[in-house]
């Protein structure tokens, strides 16, 4: 078995299913890429295997398992799929777990940074959910204001998603949050910043 879940790009990991003895495992692998990705891949790699390494034990986040070379990150495979295909839409039931893995997340000092991205939300095969790709995720140990404002990023791309996938499930609250994070979203033109380096990078490998 070798099946791809992301979009192949030139400054991006290839991220497929694999088989190894019999278990399906994910690998985020940057080995094939130009000598200046595959460098800056090692880095992304090592950070998101820290990150991992504090969030061992969380229902909902993937077993971290030993990978082949410094350019890859191998982890168990959650089975089902991502928010992003739409395959089933997610319950209440869902939402609730999913709210509690976050909560627990954060309660290891982990802020994730991309919750927009319905890619980065698994459904496993019982309905349940799980969270992945922590390459942009930053570790923060202790409390205080700056934690606070990082978590809310997070609130708000989780409340995104949950309107675009289940809006009936809102509360008033939480119209009223993914209103003023639509509106904040806005004036945040890093993302679309990013997107313009991304593409003219790719340009310049060709």
């Amino acid at each position: 078995m070798d099946t791809s879940l992301k979009k192949k790009r030139i400054y991006g990991p290839d991220v497929h299913v694999i088989n190894r003895e019999g278990r399906a495992l994910v690998e985020k692998t940057y080995r094939s890429r130009p000598g200046p990705v595959r460098m800056a891949g090692k880095l992304l790699v090592r950070w998101e295997t820290y990150i991992y390494s504090k969030l061992v034990g969380i229902d909902g986040i993937p077993e971290l398992v030993t990978s082949s070379d410094p350019y890859t990150l191998t982890t168990v495979f959650m089975g089902g799929h991502n928010l992003k295909k739409r395959l089933k839409t997610p319950d209440e039931g869902y939402f609730e777990k999913l709210e509690a893995l976050i909560e627990a997340m954060h309660n290891r000092g982990v802020i994730h940074l991309d919750m927009r991205n319905r890619r980065n939300y698994g459904m496993d095969d019982n309905g349940m959910p799980y969270l992945v790709d922590f390459a942009s995720s930053v570790y923060i140990p202790f409390g205080g204001f700056i934690k606070r404002i990082l978590s809310s990023i997070d609130w708000l791309g989780y409340l995104k998603v949950k309107a675009i996938l289940n809006p009936g499930l809102l509360s008033e609250k939480e119209n009223r949050k993914t209103d003023m994070g639509n509106t904040l979203s806005l004036l945040w033109f890093f993302p679309r910043l990013l997107r313009f380096f991304r593409h003219l990078f790719e340009r310049i490998l060709r």
